[in-house]
């Protein structure tokens, strides 16, 4: 395999020139993998590009992509990786700090990982065998402890437990290459929850493997005044943007409930009022929800799913039976359980509207994973 390892460097020319020999005799124990060096510099004051080209002539897998201005963290790898990808054909990819706190022994252990068939390879701090500096201070590992647990709840990923690592090894055919780089959330550190969020969006097969993270002994640190806020806004986007489908599912669905329960009412009790209770309310029900079937088929395919939305006219109505007839299910239950709530408890406005939401929810349910799984799914 090709493997790049993609280290952003500014004002790192102290470590830089410490850490590339280092991580070429780490290489020498993997001769099976062909490994290169991409530095992206983002014009260093301190002269950290120009040493970097210094030592291409000792190390000929070495590379310098400068950037044409510092823009943030993300926003370097990202840089990186389009190079690594596009102009160096990079098999996997390795998001690594110039600093040592990143151990580059560990780098085996990354590569291992991978060659047993894991896409998505994490250095993690948090799970057993992993660690933090003692000396950090208590907010610092508060905020990245609990940092992790929060994505962890609000993602809903919990076989990840160290969502703001640094350290990590990412397949690229069917995974990176397939990602939309120019949509990632952020150019600071949060780059790192969007990017995992999208990996496993993907279905990258993930693994930690646990990792001590070290103190960083010279030059700048390139912690971002606003990581925690940028990580807090990035996880809560990334949130309300998967759930945006079902909110708009949901108003969606309160249209077609007015419409179904305006026409429910209207029909049983002025067009099938002179019929037997239970008879009058299975055949309002019915025809009501067929009505309003319709308006919500128009509206959740270009309002709730118009990120997935058909717009062959052909291919919507070869669609429409399939939505017609699975979203009728659950108003086949609910005719007959409004029937037979009527029957049993009395022809009341409570009875049959209590029974009639009942129904409501259960299809709820049930059509927005008919939808979002098979009318409406999503393709790679």
């Amino acid at each position: 395999m090709k493997i790049v390892i993609v280290i952003p460097t500014y004002n790192e020319v102290d470590n830089i020139t410490r850490l590339i020999p280092v991580l070429f005799d780490e290489f020498k124990k993997m001769p099976h993998h062909d490994f290169h060096i991409l530095v992206v510099d983002g014009n260093s004051p301190d002269g950290t590009g120009q040493k970097v080209l210094e030592m291409q002539s000792s190390y000929p897998n070495l590379h310098l992509l400068p950037e044409e201005k510092k823009a943030g963290l993300g926003a370097a790898y990202i840089c990186g990786f389009r190079h690594a990808m596009g102009k160096m054909q990079a098999d996997v990819l390795v998001e690594m700090d110039a600093d040592f706190q990143h151990d580059p022994k560990d780098i085996p252990r990354l590569i291992q990982a991978v060659e047993e068939g894991y896409d998505y390879v994490l250095g993690s701090r948090f799970i057993k065998g992993g660690s933090i500096p003692k000396e950090w201070s208590f907010q610092r590992k508060f905020l990245s402890f609990g940092g992790s647990m929060f994505t962890r709840v609000v993602l809903g990923i919990f076989n990840v437990h160290d969502f703001s690592t640094g350290f990590k090894a990412s397949r690229v055919k069917g995974f990176v290459d397939k990602l939309d780089l120019d949509s990632v959330l952020s150019k600071g550190f949060a780059y790192k929850q969007d990017l995992l969020y999208r990996m496993y969006k993907q279905g990258a097969k993930i693994k930690e493997i646990p990792i001590a993270f070290a103190l960083r002994d010279r030059g700048d640190s390139k912690m971002e005044k606003n990581n925690f806020m940028d990580s807090l806004k990035v996880v809560i986007k990334i949130r309300l943007r998967e759930s945006q489908n079902f909110f708009r599912f949901i108003v969606v669905g309160f249209a077609g409930l007015f419409t179904d329960l305006g026409l429910f009412n209207i029909l049983r009790t002025l067009v099938f009022s002179s019929g037997e209770p239970e008879i009058s309310a299975r055949y309002s029900s019915a025809i009501s929800g067929l009505v309003a079937m319709t308006v919500t088929y128009i509206l959740n395919n270009y309002w709730s799913f118009s990120d997935r939305k058909v717009t062959s006219i052909t291919r919507l109505l070869r669609n429409a039976p399939l939505y017609y007839i699975s979203s009728y299910i659950p108003i086949l239950f609910r005719s007959w359980f409004t029937g037979y709530s009527v029957a049993t408890f009395g022809n009341t406005f409570l009875v049959a509207n209590t029974a009639f939401f009942i129904g409501v929810v259960i299809g709820l349910v049930w059509n927005f994973t008919v939808y979002s799984r098979i009318i409406w799914r999503k393709t790679k």
